[in-house]
């Protein structure tokens, strides 16, 4: 049995069938190898802030920015250390995913400094190429060599853990955006239905429907996305150009449903052609905000972005991910107050 298989039978029997990973973070390591299951992709050039969680010191919230050009690492670390502040992170980790020492140092020393100055205990901070990690907090040759410490990701204890609770990792962030891509032959069907239905007579009265039944087209669509007809598919997508309807399909989304909001508005934002894309590739970006996959959320708004620019919706989603705001909000406090405001009106035009 490889090293490999026998780290998964380890994790397997360790792990409930429902359990997510809740790994204690022992060492540089560890962090090293989930880091890129909690992001769904490796990172590269990246500085990645992972905040620690409760007495036994476990993954909580992360984030990650692209490394910083030279002479911006000031810059960067001083917004780094904001949103540190603003989320009230206790203990964390920082780690740079790079190859180029010169690159990455300025920035996570620039950072520590910040974070050292609002006291935010730093459990360690390292760079790590692939191969080897460096600590730059720790200056002992028994646990921290300068040569680096070497590490595989594949056989990590907390990556089979990762794997067992159903995390994934692409290779790299093309990867998730390439899952945006619309689907040409499936595009070309669901245009056609479209150019039907809005050439049709009867187009504007068939949208006033669509919109009043918006809740059942979508619960009637939420289990089986790619099972729909190209009319269903044009319908649905014709139905949320009318905001109070979109905001309707918005309202509906939870933390425990985001994820097959996701799939659906995905499978439609890659079939519908872009002149009525906006609204839904706006909804299969704050469905994957909600359910944790910040990364899937920028791609969907960076293609909505490509079609309509200054979409207000994707723009308001884009804000939310740059003030690395937290999907927990949403069923807390923002959903509440929102569903709770009888004359609203469209919430993003």
């Amino acid at each position: 049995m490889s090293k490999k298989s026998r780290t998964l039978k380890k994790a397997r029997a360790q792990l409930r069938g429902d359990a997510r990973p809740v790994t204690k973070v022992k060492d540089a390591g560890d962090a090293i190898a989930m880091i890129p299951y909690l992001l769904g992709f490796t990172p590269a050039d990246s500085i990645v802030v992972q905040a620690l969680v409760g007495p036994r010191n476990r993954f909580g919230p992360c984030f990650r920015l692209d490394l910083a050009a030279a002479g911006d690492a000031q810059t960067q670390a001083e917004y780094v250390t904001r949103l540190v502040d603003h989320h009230r992170f206790g203990p964390v980790m920082i780690l740079a995913f790079s190859d180029q020492p010169e690159r990455a140092d300025p920035v996570v020393r620039a950072v520590l400094a910040g974070l050292g100055q609002i006291g935010v205990s730093i459990i360690d901070a390292v760079r790590a190429d692939g191969d080897r990690w460096w600590s730059y907090v720790c200056a002992d040759p028994s646990c921290c060599s300068p040569h680096g410490t070497s590490y595989d990701v594949e056989t990590s204890r907390v990556a089979a853990e990762a794997v067992l609770s159903g995390l994934q990792r692409a290779p790299d962030r093309e990867s998730l955006r390439a899952q945006f891509d619309p689907d040409p032959a499936r595009r070309a069907e669901v245009g056609a239905a479209v150019d039907r239905l809005t050439g049709s007579a009867s187009y504007a009265a068939t949208c006033v429907v669509a919109a009043r039944h918006i809740d059942s087209m979508i619960a009637d669509s939420l289990d089986r996305p790619e099972m729909l007809t190209a009319e269903e598919a044009a319908r649905l997508a014709l139905a949320v150009q009318d905001l109070t309807a979109r905001d309707r399909a918005w309202m509906l989304m939870t933390r425990a449903n985001a994820d097959r909001h996701f799939a659906l508005w995905r499978f439609l934002m890659r079939s519908v052609p872009d002149a009525v894309m906006p609204p839904v590739g706006s909804l299969a970006a704050f469905a994957a905000w909600l359910s944790g996959h910040g990364v899937l959320a920028s791609h969907a708004v960076e293609r909505v972005q490509q079609v309509r620019p200054e979409y207000p919706m994707a723009r308001l989603i884009a804000d939310a991910l740059e003030g690395a705001v937290s999907p927990l909000t949403w069923d807390t406090h923002l959903r509440p107050q929102l569903q709770g405001a009888p004359d609203l009106g469209p919430l993003a035009g």
